[in-house]
């Protein structure tokens, strides 16, 4: 088996990630919602999609699976964290990437206790440049570390449509990585 991935963020993207990454791996997912926890820790996915429930239910009673709200706990249980978390347009219409400061700032914190190297990605809905001038700053001040010195940053969009999504993650048209770390893309 490979190494562990945490979540961060169980809603439509984070919890179709997580349960068919837990398919081959054990995976962690994060949320600030407790009853999004208690759902998948109890089997239950707390999103509806076609084939998603009964991977849910499969992925957790194999042990793959399981959810908290500790960001701590989850990053020390992982090599890999993938940021799943909301980005809504603000009223200008530009994203408002304050899901994605404050969840990059808590695996940051958590990487203070964490020595280890660490790979995070970013599966939100982001535009480009937002890695190196959003996540790799929040990363850097909360962690005390440098992005490229045992902390890795990619980009991983997610082309997952609504119904269909089990199969897009299983046998995507296209795998898009951006990362400036060669080693962490290829390990993605």
């Amino acid at each position: 088996m490979t190494q562990t991935v945490a979540v961060f963020g169980l809603g439509y993207v984070g919890c179709v990630s997580a349960a068919c990454f837990a398919k081959d791996r054990q995976v962690i997912g994060v949320d600030v919602n407790q009853a999004k926890v208690d759902m998948i820790n109890q089997g239950i996915s707390p999103v509806l999609e076609p084939g998603l429930a009964d991977l849910v239910k499969e992925v957790v009673g194999a042990g793959r699976l399981r959810a908290t709200t500790d960001t701590a706990e989850a990053v020390r249980g992982a090599g890999l964290s993938l940021v799943c978390v909301g980005t809504p347009s603000k009223p200008n219409g530009s994203l408002d990437l304050s899901f994605v400061v404050r969840v990059c700032e808590d695996i940051g914190r958590a990487l203070r206790e964490h020595p280890g190297n660490h790979v995070v990605v970013v599966r939100s809905t982001v535009l480009p440049g937002t890695a190196a001038n959003v996540v790799a700053p929040a990363l850097e001040r909360a962690s005390g570390r440098v992005v490229g010195d045992g902390i890795a940053v990619c980009v991983n969009p997610e082309f997952l449509r609504e119904g269909t999504s089990l199969q897009d993650f299983y046998n995507p048209s296209f795998t898009l990585i951006g990362s400036e770390d060669r080693s962490a893309a290829c390990q993605l």
